[in-house]
């Protein structure tokens, strides 16, 4: 029986806008309720990390000809994460994190 290869494991960089984001997003919760905005940031950021492995199962949020500009979209509870992935460094950067009832990004750098 013949192992199957592990799949190649990515480093994941959250670029400022996106840490940028995430703050915004802990503060207005913990205005009501801090408990929640720990449970929110902590969820967020177990979903940033798990996409250093399979990060190309989310859905294209915007097609572009060249593969490191496309940007991935994933759900997280009531919040989108946006990011692309670069295979050749096997890297994933997260561009934003927003509230899904937000005005959505658009254009990403």
């Amino acid at each position: 029986m013949t192992a199957l290869p592990m799949p190649a494991r990515y480093h994941t960089i959250i670029l400022p806008q996106a840490a940028s984001d995430l703050t915004e997003i802990c503060t207005r919760i913990e205005q009501d309720s801090p408990q929640n905005a720990a449970l929110v940031a902590q969820r967020l950021l177990d979903a940033i990390d798990s996409l250093e492995l399979l990060p190309h199962r989310y859905k294209v949020h915007e097609h572009r000809t060249d593969p490191t500009k496309r940007v991935h979209s994933m759900p997280v509870s009531s919040f989108i994460i946006y990011y692309r992935i670069d295979d050749a460094s096997t890297t994933v950067r997260v561009l934003h994190v927003r509230h899904g009832v937000r005005r959505q990004p658009r254009h990403f750098r």
